[in-house]
């Protein structure tokens, strides 16, 4: 096919055009990342269901652990770089018997995928104890109900 001087422009025209709308679309929230929103900035009661095993380790793609596992999100932020942040921090007795402090944050991005960071502080200590990373895919992994 051969394109004349105005064909091209046409040509190039319309690209660009598909182009720019792509660009826009892709930095436009994910629908379930809106809807959770709304329903946060709106006083619902809104509910994190998580199925571990259908979560990923983030280093590794390794899957989670067969936990499941749910929450109320009492408070929460939102920042451009980070989404929608939450956690969740709890007293328990670790495998070992010690006293702990668990510390579960949760950060839902505007892609719609959940990281969850856990990490657990044994009672009169300082060190905090990683305790993994793992990235949940909605509705998969994580899913967010009100």
């Amino acid at each position: 096919m051969k394109c004349t001087g105005k064909g091209l422009a046409i040509v190039l025209s319309l690209l660009s055009t598909v182009g720019v709308s792509t660009m826009a679309r892709a930095d436009e929230p994910s629908p379930k990342y809106t809807e959770v929103l709304h329903a946060l900035q709106t006083g619902k009661n809104v509910k994190l269901v998580l199925d571990m095993s259908r979560c990923t380790a983030a280093e590794g793609g390794k899957a989670a652990s067969a936990t499941q596992a749910g929450l109320v999100i009492n408070a929460f932020r939102v920042t451009p770089q980070n989404g929608i942040s939450f956690a969740n921090a709890h007293q328990t007795v670790d495998s070992s018997g010690h006293a702990v402090t668990e510390y579960i944050r949760h950060s839902l991005s505007r892609e719609g995928r959940l990281t969850v960071r856990a990490s657990k502080l044994v009672v009169g200590t300082t060190e905090l104890v990683n305790q993994g990373e793992f990235i949940c895919e909605l509705p998969d992994g994580a899913k967010f109900i009100w």
